[in-house]
């Protein structure tokens, strides 16, 4: 695990790690990040893979869906908000799909830290929607 994160520079510089991470395709760097607690939360998605992946199992099950579907793919964010025990996380995926089908989509993450953890992340449409969930 890492260091207690207990500040608002903290979960951001952790937000930052996660989602740099993500974008080289590091799963076993990305494990070591939560807990067997962890979600990822889905549920608002417009595409496939719509739900709640519970623990690392589960949402390495999303991610390597992701990847094997769009190659290449990174996530470009545009700003980091932090809010009391939360990071709101407004950005844009991009990638390439079957038949070299260029695709992207905006949205924004939710990163939740419980007693100096991350124990979620939540997947809004809009920015909006995930500032009022921090609040």
């Amino acid at each position: 695990m890492t260091a207690p994160l207990d500040s608002d520079e903290a979960r951001i510089e952790f937000a930052k790690r996660a989602i740099d991470l993500f974008n080289r395709r590091d799963a076993d760097g990305m494990r070591i990040l939560a807990g067997d607690d962890f979600e990822y939360d889905s549920t608002r998605s417009l595409g496939p893979n719509r739900g709640v992946y519970q623990g690392p199992d589960g949402f390495f099950e999303f991610i390597r869906d992701q990847w094997e579907m769009f190659d290449p793919m990174e996530l470009e964010v545009h700003e980091y908000i932090p809010r009391g025990n939360h990071v709101v996380v407004p950005s844009t995926i991009r990638g390439t799909g079957p038949q070299g089908v260029p695709v992207g989509a905006q949205s924004t993450h939710l990163y939740t830290f419980e007693d100096g953890r991350l124990v979620r992340i939540t997947m809004f449409q809009e920015r909006e929607e995930a500032l009022a969930a921090a609040s």
